[in-house]
């Protein structure tokens, strides 16, 4: 990583065999555990966004907390919720009783 100079690295927090039909979640513990690693190399570390698991706008504050990353990005739930990364987003859970 270092020798190769990057200055960003996304992680996707699943397997090739995890998918969204069968898995909800994704391995933030993982994510965590990149940015930890990260956080040791160079000056400034090399900053880390995390993908995966992020199905409703709060789960972003929740992801953060979770993996300490300096972003988060989603491409699914985004497709189905443009809106999702909006600071006026409600979660979609919350719109059904």
């Amino acid at each position: 990583v270092e020798v190769g100079g990057i200055d960003l690295l996304t992680v996707h927090g699943r397997t090739l065999v995890e998918n969204k039909t069968k898995v909800r979640g994704a391995r933030w513990d993982v994510i965590r555990n990149c940015v930890l690693i990260m956080e040791g190399l160079g000056d400034d570390g090399v900053p880390v966004v995390a993908n995966g698991g992020i199905e409703y706008s709060s789960d972003i504050d929740k992801c953060f907390s979770a993996t300490g990353a300096a972003g988060v990005m989603s491409s699914e739930s985004l497709l189905e919720n443009p809106g999702l990364f909006s600071r006026e987003a409600v979660d979609d859970c919350a719109l059904h009783p």
